[in-house]
């Protein structure tokens, strides 16, 4: 079995792109209050309504959509997510079964449950889906007890199967004391719902185990009954045919469960251990489009079948739902690549609201693509690794109008900044030459007061010489009369 370590570094070289680019742009508001798997109890994973025949005294179920309950646990969960399906006919174990499965994976205690009890009443409507640690510590694992086919008041089938195999990474499908071609039913189920009719046609889980519970053949090797079970020379041809496809389809293993009862378990419990250790080895990771996925992924790909069959459709058509899902993928990786590209070219102050035309526009544009270059690699690293592929293209189609338009944004804004700087100039200069002119007026103004100054010095200096000449003139005179009188 692999050690947490490889596990991580297997996971970490396939979750790359994944983890940088998706798990970005879905930060849910569950984000800062994670889910504490060890104490999630069972809770239906989709809603079913009763409607009513106006014709005949018989009832409808029609599944309407996710659970409340189990979007808000599933959006919590992130990547990676080991998903295990418990399907087939009904009273035949499954949910006792997967829940002393659930126990062995959890050290041997557990007090988490799905709902079982003996009778003809089964106890599962729709799918129950329980969620809890891995036991490496890695990631979680979500089982998915589904309503078992053949009841007396059975309800959901076959939408059950159809969206159980899809969700899973292996797929656990029981039939009580002998298995049976009628076992087969259910696994064709899971062919017909998915409207697959190759092996490569639809994208469900290839692991499939054949359980056998309250086996009557504990004597015979898992192998031979396999081997009998599935022979495809001794049957008829439309059995036979049957045979050969499940045997294209699937990778299949075949488990055998001892009955138990207060008296004998201890058979059993060893078989119970025996499936838990091959799940672990054998179990891979749920990916869609060949992306790790996380629980708002589950959640959209639940939606998206869901929607198929709303108003009462008895198919899915998967390959419609991975494709849509795919789109919706590479878009939610080509949003959060873009607003990455919007924060950094806002860093460097290149955004259309900060351009200030001081900077040429051939060197921001090229700052610019000096951005959107990492960013686009980035994403096409990204819808590169998803198949299909065709879908993806949106994601860059979205991005080269997105940038087409962002650089027009930018030439826009430069633009009308220069023709504000321009029109800025226009009265800058006609402020100048105001200026200019006033300061002209204003030293002409001084000049001429400095040139009065002197004037009227000169004129008050000329006024004091010829005022103080006439004085000495007259006291001269007087005085010449008084000592000299005639």
């Amino acid at each position: 079995m692999p050690s947490i370590s490889s596990r991580s570094l297997e996971f970490s070289q396939n979750q790359t792109s994944f983890s940088s680019l998706l798990s970005r742009s879905r930060n849910c508001l569950y984000a800062k209050n994670p889910l504490n798997v060890a104490s999630s109890k069972p809770v239906p994973l989709v809603k079913i309504s009763k409607v009513s025949s106006q014709t005949f005294s018989s009832v409808r179920y029609i599944a309407t959509g996710i659970n409340p309950e189990a979007e808000i646990i599933l959006a919590r969960l992130p990547a990676p997510l080991f998903i295990v399906a418990f399907t087939g006919f009904g009273r035949t174990g499954k949910s006792f079964t997967a829940s002393y499965i659930r126990k062995q994976l959890s050290g041997g205690s557990s007090d988490v449950e799905f709902v079982s009890a003996p009778g003809n009443v089964p106890c599962t409507h729709g799918i129950d889906m329980m969620v809890f640690p891995h036991p490496d510590g890695f990631g979680s694992m979500v089982f998915l007890d589904c309503e078992g086919g053949a009841n007396h008041n059975s309800t959901a089938i076959p939408f059950v199967i159809g969206l159980a195999a899809r969700l899973s990474s292996r797929i656990y499908v029981f039939e009580r004391g002998c298995f049976t071609t009628g076992g087969l039913d259910t696994v064709m189920q899971v062919v017909n719902m998915g409207h697959a009719t190759s092996a490569n046609e639809v994208d469900i889980s290839r692991s499939l185990v054949l359980v056998e519970n309250m086996t009557i053949n504990e004597e015979i090797p898992e192998e031979k009954l396999l081997h009998d079970l599935l022979s495809e020379t001794s049957g008829d041809e439309t059995t036979n045919r049957i045979r050969g496809l499940i045997r294209q389809r699937f990778d299949i293993e075949f488990a055998k469960l001892p009955y138990r009862s207060k008296y004998a378990s201890e058979a059993f419990e060893e078989a119970c251990i025996a499936i838990a250790g091959s799940m672990l080895q054998h179990l891979t990771p749920f990916t869609i489009a060949n992306v790790p996925a996380d629980g708002t992924t589950v959640i959209q790909l639940v939606t998206e079948l869901l929607q198929q069959i709303r108003n009462g459709g008895s198919r899915y058509n998967m390959v419609s739902a991975t494709e849509a899902l795919v789109a919706n993928m590479a878009m939610e990786a080509a949003t959060t690549v873009w607003l990455d590209f919007v924060d950094h070219v806002k860093k460097i102050g290149n955004h259309p609201s900060q351009i200030t035309s001081r900077k040429p526009l051939k060197v921001i544009l090229r700052e610019i693509e000096g951005v959107a270059n990492g960013c686009i690699n980035e994403l096409e690293a990204f819808i590169n690794k998803l198949a299909p592929n065709e879908p993806a293209i949106i994601a860059k189609n979205t991005w080269e109008r997105n940038y087409k338009a962002f650089e027009n944004e930018i030439r826009s804004a430069y633009k009308k900044k220069e023709d504000e700087m321009k029109t800025l100039s226009v009265w800058a200069q006609r402020l100048n030459m105001l200026v200019i002119e006033i300061a002209s007026y204003v030293v002409e103004a001084v000049r001429q007061l400095v040139r009065f100054a002197r004037f009227s010095t000169i004129v008050v200096l000329m006024s004091n010489y010829y005022l103080w000449k006439n004085c000495v003139t007259v006291v001269s005179g007087m005085a010449e009369s008084v000592l000299m009188p005639n």
